[in-house]
């Protein structure tokens, strides 16, 4: 059986990064690579977090400063419901969704990103929670 890499992404198979002129400038914090979005709002119902349109390589979805209570997240890739869920109780501050390490992003993350060709949508909802905080690796590729 052939399997054609061709159609993964660039000729070894590999994404190919689309051009990004404001790297690395658009890291928020520091050297890590992760970008961030502070003070989200999730008790008005499912909220919209990250809203991505176009092609992209994700490599890590962390919730932190979070609270201790129940949570709902629902994620759709290229229109496909990935996760909806709800959380009894989150047990630390921070609730790792994806390609993150101890509550944090790290070389040591043993995820491989995923893509999503058209769009992605990560929503949260709490009960009393108004300043949850999205950090994450996203770039743009080809």
């Amino acid at each position: 059986m052939t399997i054609k890499t061709s159609l993964l992404g660039g000729s070894s198979g590999i994404p190919t990064l689309a051009p990004d002129l404001t790297w690395p400038n658009s890291k928020l914090i520091s050297n890590t690579g992760y970008k961030q979005i502070a003070g989200i709002d999730a008790t008005a119902g499912l909220t919209t977090a990250l809203s991505l349109t176009g092609k992209f390589l994700i490599s890590g979805l962390l919730f932190d400063d979070m609270i201790s209570e129940a949570y709902t997240v629902k994620m759709t890739v290229d229109g496909v419901v990935i996760w909806n869920d709800s959380i009894a109780s989150v047990a630390s501050t921070a609730l790792v969704l994806y390609g993150a390490a101890s509550n944090s992003f790290s070389s040591s993350t043993t995820e491989p990103g995923f893509i999503c060709n058209t769009s992605l949508v990560l929503e949260i909802q709490s009960t009393t929670d108004t300043s949850v905080t999205l950090e994450y690796l996203v770039r743009p590729i080809l």
